[in-house]
């Protein structure tokens, strides 16, 4: 009873995902293709990247471990639906598709569509891996519908934009058939995630437990059951038309009834596409004529941007292959807690606290008159190092240990350090030479010249 509503609200949050995702793969997929991705490849990608991601996290195997589990799965979920695609009239066990496959020659227009193939197969397994590691919470629901909310208004106002504006006519009604089961799937979850938020177990009043049970069951057999009709309902109608086909042969006395009633619960499906071709016009510039000088200072400026992206990109890989081989070889999946959802408002305060700790340096940088301002400078700058000041740890013993990370720098930490016992446990008022000299010691400790030894103090200190 406990294990339940748990696989009921993931059921839930994977059918509230999956719409809107199948919604823009269909439409992406038939705009170029003139196909709709196959439903059950998506269901079985997106099912199979989550099962694997609970599997691994659950055993808390090393990164690496992970990444290629992943890498073979998608490998996996790819070649099968290029199979599907491509050669489904072939045996899958055939290599003779395989080689046709990797050895046909193929134009632009084809790798564009194979790319899009196997890129929708790799969102839905992203999509999957990312759904694994999610949260089951009421905040982590609510943000997931509004995604899905943005998701379908941008795809309907891509499709009334090129409506109107290019002309360009879809008669395919994926998008506004996955609506409905995202709509009903996300309710039923921010329901289920708000019922559930204390993590304590409902009971029904005394009395009411059968009542209860077949009311739970009813309602909940009710929206599972709408929401799976409708999210398989593009494939309840192909099977509606090929049905139809079948009993126009089979019936030949009954046929005019026969027809009338499939016309009347199913109606047709009209699966046909006229797109018309937008070619836009380009205008001719006319040609620059540039001196011998420009052309020498456009070399000179070409040279020091490509000096500077090469320094700077060797600067990057060095610590982005630093931090690639502590993620990968000693860290295990599963130990890091999940975090609250992104959002919009979250985004914004993280770009306003980063603006005004930038308006705070940037003009209280020459603000500082006190020794005691520049001590807590002096911890800023030491917790930015990766050595941060310990709650027991006095002023005179915090200086030593900075002393012994950067011994060029001695001087001048013992300095602030001494002129913080000076006003601070002497009672004094720094003058004008001490505080020349201060100033003096600080400018040299937030010298750029420093940052790199920081910088690599940090790095082996985490």
């Amino acid at each position: 009873m406990i294990r339940r509503p748990s696989i009921l609200l993931l059921l839930c949050g994977a059918g509230s995902q999956l719409s809107w995702l199948y919604a823009w793969t269909s439409f992406l997929h038939f705009s170029f293709f003139q196909r709709i991705y196959p439903l059950p490849e998506a269901i079985g990608t997106f099912c199979l990247a989550a099962f694997l991601s609970f599997l691994y996290r659950r055993h808390r195997l090393r990164v690496i471990q992970a990444i290629g589990i992943n890498l073979a799965g998608s490998a996996g979920a790819g070649l099968w639906v290029v199979y599907v695609f491509y050669y489904r009239l072939e045996p899958w066990w055939s290599r003779a598709w395989l080689n046709d496959f990797l050895n046909r020659p193929r134009d632009q227009v084809e790798w564009f569509l194979l790319f899009l193939v196997l890129g929708s197969t790799i969102v839905f397994w992203v999509a999957g891996n990312r759904f694994a590691h999610r949260k089951r919470s009421y905040t982590w629901a609510c943000s997931s519908f509004d995604r899905g909310i943005i998701a379908f208004f941008s795809l309907f106002l891509v499709k009334l934009s090129l409506q109107t504006r290019m002309g360009v006519q879809f008669h395919d009604s994926m998008a506004l058939l996955m609506i409905f089961p995202f709509i009903i799937f996300s309710l039923m979850e921010i329901g289920l995630t708000r019922s559930q938020g204390n993590g304590q177990q409902k009971a029904y009043l005394s009395g009411y437990f059968t009542l209860g049970v077949l009311a739970s069951f009813t309602i909940g057999t009710l929206i599972i059951g709408t929401a799976g009709v409708l999210f398989f309902l593009p494939y309840l109608k192909m099977a509606s038309v090929v049905g139809y086909g079948l009993m126009q042969k089979a019936a030949g006395p009954l046929g005019p009834i026969v027809i009338a009633l499939i016309k009347f619960i199913f109606g047709h499906a009209d699966w046909d596409s006229t797109i018309a071709d937008f070619t836009p016009s380009l205008g001719t510039a006319e040609p620059v004529v540039t001196s011998p000088w420009m052309l020498m200072v456009q070399k000179m400026m070409m040279w020091s941007g490509w000096i500077l992206l090469v320094t700077m990109g060797t600067v990057i890989a060095g610590v982005v292959l630093w931090y690639a081989y502590r993620w990968l070889f000693l860290k295990r999946v599963g130990i890091e807690p999940i975090g609250e959802p992104w959002n919009l408002m979250s985004w914004w305060n993280s770009i306003k606290a980063f603006l005004m700790a930038g308006c705070r340096w940037l003009f209280s940088s020459r603000a500082k008159r006190t020794a005691l301002q520049f001590y807590a400078a002096l911890g800023r700058w030491g917790r930015r190092s990766g050595f941060k000041q310990q709650a027991n740890e006095t002023p005179m013993e915090y200086g030593r240990r900075l002393s012994h990370q950067f011994p060029q720098l001695k001087t001048e930490i013992t300095l602030i350090i001494e002129m913080l016992h000076w006003e601070v446990y002497g009672e004094n008022s720094l003058h004008a030479q001490q505080a020349k000299r201060i100033r003096q010691a600080w400018k040299k400790l937030h010298s750029p010249l420093q940052w790199a030894l920081r910088l690599k103090l940090k790095m082996m200190k985490s």
